[in-house]
């Protein structure tokens, strides 16, 4: 009986409920991540932070095709970022965008973001861009192309690799079921 009223007195934990946003096939996207996904391409693209329905509903497309792509590359051997990869391109932001130390960290607060969030953002460009490449391009073995040409016709397979991206998402969402909460976007 003491027990009871003890755990009646003092409940045994609180737990934070997350809404869900998104859902991939089996996999969730709360409103948590939505707008984490907001805010980390703002500050990646440094525009203005916006958490309006129309910014998290944006974000939560962009969580859905992060998500079919990486159900795609748990199928195959996709090779992943290094840490000094990551560490690099880091630095590079940085060096980029903010002059010094205080103007990013000021940065980090306004948009509502860690460096460890961003890490792991920069981690996933890295990974979808080599997922895209692999995948998408096509093998050019040995040319005897001159610069230009070879730029040339590494611009326009750039606009076919991302036409074949953008045709796989389209192909890939209609045969995975996709349900958006309607309250998450209100």
């Amino acid at each position: 009986m003491r027990l009871i009223l003890a755990l009646a007195i003092f409940p045994l934990s609180a737990a934070v409920v997350d809404r869900v946003a998104v859902v991939v096939g089996k996999t969730v996207i709360t409103e948590t991540e939505v707008v984490q996904e907001a805010r980390l391409e703002a500050f990646l693209n440094g525009a203005p932070l916006a958490l309006d329905p129309a910014a998290r509903r944006a974000a939560a497309e962009r969580l859905v095709d992060q998500q079919l792509v990486r159900n795609e590359m748990r199928i195959g051997a996709y090779p992943q970022p290094t840490g000094a990869e990551i560490d690099e391109m880091l630095v590079n932001l940085k060096r980029e965008r903010y002059p010094t130390d205080a103007q990013y960290r000021a940065a980090l607060d306004r948009y509502g973001v860690t460096e460890d969030q961003i890490r792991g953002h920069l981690a996933w460009q890295l990974s979808a861009i080599r997922f895209t490449d692999i995948r998408f391009s096509p093998a050019v073995p040995g040319s005897s192309e001159t610069d230009g040409q070879s730029a040339n016709r590494s611009s326009a397979n750039a606009g076919d690799v991302d036409q074949q991206l953008d045709a796989w998402l389209k192909q890939t969402r209609a045969a995975t079921k996709v349900q958006f909460k309607p309250g998450a976007f209100q």
